[in-house]
């Protein structure tokens, strides 16, 4: 005769300060070493850990399911795999064709059907120790390179060039800035000027004071003809104090985004607009003169505008 099959319920469950865990089964007690659930939660624990592991090596989610199902489950074919896993089969045949590029899993013909594998564990522990030496090389190659890598850099930036003495390109901001400071070189002591640049308005800061006393000291005198904007008005409230006379024409018809100013035989062009801070300085006798002509023609309009604004 079978012997009688008792079914077994669990009733209650309780955690003791003793680390025991006390089931009662049918009326019975019966201790359990907690252990049990302890290795449930290590198992959760180093699941995450290879997975976070995996994805180091480059996996995706989706492959990461797919390799974990292969080192699981072992040998298996794609559509087994895309069955299991809920995935398209052409979606898996993919991610196969991956992981094998990765050198993760491995593809073998068994009764003329491709079947795929996880690689041994220890040879996830060579491709780490390869992928190391790669690094390692790719870091000796980068040290050899650094010199040429910092010289195309500052190629790229390239904030100045001079061509032949006669003319200076800058870029950036402390190019311009040093556009700025070299106007103060000139020999001529009459400076004219078109628009008021945000380089004084918003950019420079003690910057423009040091370059306008500088300007002053060398008794470098400035006509300027600028838009009405509350920065020009400001600016042309310091006239005498800056050695400067200052016009205001209408912003509509002079917008003054950039600024020109003309010394001598030198033409200083720039601007430091939210787009591209850039300059130009050259040295023309013939270009200087009909500009400073331009700026006289305008300078006399300018007064119509500038005492309608008074």
């Amino acid at each position: 005769m079978a012997p009688n099959k008792q079914k077994i319920t669990i009733y209650y469950v309780k955690y003791f300060p003793d680390n025991t865990l006390l089931w009662i089964l049918n009326n019975r007690l019966v201790a359990l070493s907690l252990c049990i659930a302890t290795e449930r939660d290590d198992t959760l624990s180093y699941r995450a850990m290879i997975e976070s592991f995996l994805q180091s090596l480059g996996l995706t989610d989706t492959e990461t399911r797919v390799y974990l199902y292969l080192l699981t489950h072992g040998e298996s074919i794609a559509s087994i795999v895309a069955k299991r896993l809920g995935l398209k089969r052409a979606s898996v045949y993919q991610i196969l064709e991956t992981l094998e590029a990765k050198q993760i899993i491995v593809q073998f013909n068994k009764n003329n059907v491709a079947h795929f594998d996880s690689v041994d564990p220890d040879d996830l522990v060579l491709l780490c120790e390869e992928r190391v030496n790669q690094m390692q090389r790719l870091k000796q190659k980068a040290e050899t390179l650094k010199t040429e890598f910092k010289k195309l850099r500052e190629k790229g930036k390239m904030p100045t060039l001079e061509i032949r003495g006669k003319i200076k390109y800058y870029q950036g901001l402390e190019a311009v800035t040093q556009l700025i400071d070299e106007t103060l070189k000139e020999k001529s002591s009459e400076q004219l000027c078109f628009g008021l640049n945000t380089y004084h308005t918003e950019l420079a800061g003690d910057d423009w004071g040091d370059y306008t006393e500088k300007r002053v000291s060398k008794g470098i005198h400035v006509q300027s003809i600028q838009p009405d904007t509350d920065a020009a008005i400001a600016y042309k409230a310091r006239d005498k104090k800056e050695l400067r006379e200052t016009r205001l024409v209408p912003h509509s018809k002079f917008p003054g985004k950039c600024e020109i100013n003309i010394i001598g035989d030198m033409v200083a062009m720039f601007s430091t607009g939210t787009h591209e801070q850039m300059g130009m300085k050259m040295y023309n006798k013939d270009l200087a003169e009909a500009l400073r002509s331009l700026f006289h023609l305008a300078w006399e309009r300018s007064e119509f505008y500038d005492k309608k604004k008074s």
